[in-house]
């Protein structure tokens, strides 16, 4: 097994000090990137009703600013009860046995994904060529995912070792780290949304700094809700912002916000 070097023992220990702090989940992704080359993570609790939580993401992508976030938002909500091999973990099957398999690493390439709709918008058009994703079996049943683009190449077989080695104390941060939180971080502020606004800006659609940051937060996912107690602004005034960057986008909907951001992306 791969020892780790001295630069990922430092990283380990960076993290440890940042549990239940705001830097933790960018801290989390340096670390992940050191043991094992990883372009992007996200982590997940799944609640005993069914539903999924969002906890975090973080990673950053050439041509898809924000994608991390929305990605993970999406699978959130949409796409998570499509995926067989997280609900099969999380069934707890293959995971009893003591507490040597309390937490475990488990290898998904994108191709091995069955749905096309949650392949496509997961994996597809970003690149996403395969993810490692640790799940924890105690309460609370938490996951979190490292993934690889077709830039960098399938995960090496080295790195998945190392990441198999500390995967029981990543996962203890995670979950002290979630533990300390008042609540979870649904929707925290990352510079993608500051990035996403200001390129509304700059394309030339003579857009409001409010209309421009209520289309950052539409094209994130995040509902009207959301939008509004990030922003400090009533439901009312999110929709007139909204209608009024629409209009002035010529866009009828979020599909259709989505489709121009990402013309604006390739420029």
């Amino acid at each position: 097994m791969p020892a780790l070097d001295a630069d990922n023992m430092a990283a380990l220990a960076a993290l440890m000090e940042q549990v239940g702090e705001p830097a933790f989940p960018e801290t989390f992704l340096a670390t992940l990137r050191g043991i094992a080359g990883t372009d992007f993570c996200s982590a997940f609790q799944a609640e005993d009703d069914g539903s999924l939580t969002y906890l975090f993401a973080c990673g950053y992508h050439s041509t898809i600013p924000g994608f991390a976030e929305r990605a993970s938002l999406d699978y959130a909500r949409r796409y998570w009860q499509r995926d067989r091999v997280t609900r099969q973990m999380l069934n707890g099957s293959s995971m009893h046995g003591g507490a040597a398999n309390r937490v475990q690493v488990i290898r998904q390439a994108w191709n091995g994904i069955r749905d096309p709709e949650y392949r496509r918008d997961c994996y597809e058009r970003a690149h996403v060529l395969e993810r490692l994703t640790i799940y924890h079996s105690d309460e609370p049943r938490i996951f979190a995912s490292l993934y690889r683009t077709r830039d960098s190449g399938p995960f090496p077989l080295a790195a998945v070792e190392r990441l198999e080695a500390v995967a029981p104390l990543l996962m203890a941060m995670v979950v002290k780290h979630v533990r300390l939180q008042a609540r979870p971080q649904t929707a925290p502020l990352h510079p993608p949304q500051q990035e996403i606004a200001g390129r509304l800006l700059q394309a030339g659609f003579a857009l409001s700094g409010r209309e421009a940051e209520v289309s950052a937060g539409l094209l994130l996912g995040r509902t009207h809700r959301e939008i509004s107690e990030k922003v400090g602004l009533a439901l009312s005034s999110i929709v007139t912002y909204r209608q009024r960057a629409y209009r002035k986008l010529g866009v009828s909907d979020r599909r259709g916000l989505e489709a121009l951001y990402e013309g604006i992306s390739r420029n």
